[in-house]
């Protein structure tokens, strides 16, 4: 299989999820993460970064390594099972404030937390993803110190390409208690981080994470302004969804133009999804090694039309337990109905059937001759060996046609 020798190797083998991490640990001005003609955040080697950064990339890039929940962070009484990993417990919750639930991707269960975390004074700030104020359609990273500076621009879900790491080591440099909200990929390179770099596990309190469909390419976003013969320059707000569950996609222009579209007109089809290819050999779109990871609730795994907002919750450590008790106890989130396993597995198909595909993907593109994510701890190859022949062999193939769009 070939081998991955340089940054170039991750980003041409379709490996890389344009997370920043490697511009975090190698400086802005040696590594520069951008924009590609394609709609994906890439990293560009600036200048020559020495063999000793480089390695120390390989072995965090969540392009090159995934590892499940770490083991001293798996609780004597946690439930396990082969799709969905370690968890704790399972339940309905949403935020108990009315206008955060209204406005947020689904109930408001992690801007509730967020929110809780700096009003009780166990965080100082949220690292997070937000839209850029100059370029709404694209997303920036962010520190929130308070509410206004959390809830007061478009921090609900970003479909879009974004770098929630770029500015990781920043962070930390800070040395300031935080709480980082992310994508199930970020969050397994913070653990990976974690394992040369004492400063993350002491500062970076707690992992939020959604269980994530994956992002579509910037084109997706470009199409759908443009079907409305709006360019990106004339946009003051670009909402993917959210006031409402799942809400409308809309767009705001700076001269007072409004446009919507149902959600489902834009995720309805997942063949129309443009989902960068990391994206589809993902081994862990699930956060599980998150502290907690929260997902919507639709029956069979698609709306069928808008309601209050609703979140489950997959509650994986004490950590995240202990978050959720006393969040729920000072009156940020609302607790409700406890979930089994199978409801999961209903609001998420698509995930059930990812994981058991995922194995297969990466056989493909060994087979290929393209190196593929070093995975510990998820179960992917248990799985792969309790499906059909035809399932393995489909997915497979599918992978190897797709390898020649990378």
């Amino acid at each position: 299989m070939t081998s991955i020798n340089n940054l170039k190797d991750i980003v041409d083998n379709g490996l890389c999820i344009g997370c920043g991490l490697c511009q975090s640990i190698a400086g802005k001005k040696n590594i520069e993460v951008s924009m590609t003609p394609k709609g994906r955040l890439e990293p560009k080697e600036i200048n020559k970064i020495s063999p000793e950064v480089f390695n120390k990339i390989l072995n965090i890039c969540p392009g090159t390594i995934v590892e499940g929940l770490p083991k001293e962070e798996i609780a004597s009484n946690s439930e396990n099972n082969l799709v969905w990993g370690y968890y704790l417990s399972l339940f309905y919750s949403w935020s108990t404030d009315k206008k955060i639930r209204f406005e947020s991707s689904t109930g408001g269960l992690l801007n509730g937390l967020s929110l809780y975390l700096l009003e009780s004074k166990k965080v100082q700030f949220i690292m997070h993803t937000d839209a850029n104020p100059e370029k709404p359609m694209r997303s920036v990273t962010k520190f929130s110190y308070n509410n206004e500076e959390l809830l007061g621009n478009e921090s609900r879900s970003r479909y879009g390409p974004a770098s929630p790491l770029d500015r990781f080591h920043e962070t930390l440099d800070l040395n300031q208690a935080f709480a980082f909200v992310g994508k199930p990929c970020d969050i397994s390179a913070i653990r990976q981080l974690a394992k040369i770099d004492s400063r993350v596990n002491k500062l970076c309190k707690y992992l939020l994470t959604l269980v994530c469909g994956g992002f579509a390419e910037f084109t997706k976003s470009q199409d759908f302004i443009e079907s409305f013969k709006v360019k990106e320059d004339e946009l003051s707000i670009f909402r993917y969804r959210g006031y409402g569950n799942p809400g409308r996609m809309y767009i705001k222009t700076k001269d007072g133009r409004e446009h919507d579209r149902e959600y489902n007109s834009f995720w309805g089809e997942e063949s129309t999804w443009r989902v960068p290819f990391r994206c589809k050999i993902c081994p862990d779109a699930i956060g599980e090694s998150a502290d907690v990871a929260a997902l919507d609730t639709w029956r069979g795994g698609s709306p069928k039309g808008e309601d209050e907002g609703f979140n489950a919750a997959i509650v994986r450590t004490k950590k995240g337990i202990d978050l959720i008790n006393s969040a729920a106890k000072a009156g940020f989130i609302h607790i409700g109905d406890k979930l089994k396993i199978e409801d999961i597995d209903d609001f998420q198909p698509h995930q059930v059937n990812k994981k058991k595909a995922v194995y297969a993907r990466h056989l493909g593109m060994a087979k290929n001759n393209v190196p593929t994510i070093n995975t510990k701890r998820l179960r992917i190859k248990e799985l792969y060996k309790l499906n059909s022949e035809d399932f393995n062999k489909k997915e497979e193939l599918g992978v190897s046609k797709r390898l020649k769009k990378i």
